[in-house]
């Protein structure tokens, strides 16, 4: 099987992930795309977080109604910092016979070089980068594919802030992310 990984943080998930993944499993032709919340993000050990589990209630809940989509808890479950690269070790050993696509943002595919064990990541799984329509591709010391998506322009630290002030987020988060934050007082003041 061709499986899409969508990695982050997902402090909220959002539209332009959902965007992301859809447009990555039409692209590539992809059976299936897993979103995994990383456990503990050591590229983010500076900044308070929602709670690994609050993360992945809101991609579960974000993902639920798309048989092309899934949660996974693989690196919520693992202790210590969360790696790439031993996420796709166990998906390989676990799956020996799918081949695997980690999407990523132009944001992100920048940052690869910074990652734990980067150059083995990236000749261990296909890197797909996602951009805004019309951007140019990106100069990076590794092979990656470029998928074009519809401009979107939604940030999670913008949707924590205006989640802080009383904002839904309407058309930004699915509705029962919003519904999830406002239940369980996430990025209140």
């Amino acid at each position: 099987m061709r499986i899409g990984i969508m990695g982050g943080t997902f402090d909220p998930i959002h539209i332009g992930h959902l965007i992301a993944a859809s447009e990555a499993h039409r692209v590539l032709a992809l059976d299936h795309v897993m979103f995994i919340p990383a456990g503990e993000p050591w590229q983010k050990a500076d900044r308070t977080l929602s709670s690994s589990a609050d993360r992945l209630a809101m991609v579960e809940l974000a993902v639920r109604d798309d048989d092309r989509f899934s949660a996974s808890d693989i690196e919520v479950r693992r202790d210590g910092a969360t790696y790439a690269i031993d996420t796709i070790d166990q998906l390989r050993a676990q799956q020996p016979e799918d081949e695997f696509f980690w999407i990523v943002g132009d944001d992100v595919l920048v940052r690869i070089p910074t990652w734990h064990e980067w150059e083995r990541f990236v000749s261990s799984v296909t890197v797909v980068a996602v951009n805004r329509a019309g951007a140019d591709d990106i100069a990076v010391d590794f092979d990656y594919h470029r998928i074009d998506m519809p401009e979107v322009r939604v940030s999670a630290t913008a949707l924590r802030d205006r989640f802080a002030q009383g904002d839904r987020c309407k058309y930004l988060v699915p509705d029962s992310v919003a519904d999830y934050v406002t239940t369980h007082g996430l990025y209140q003041l």
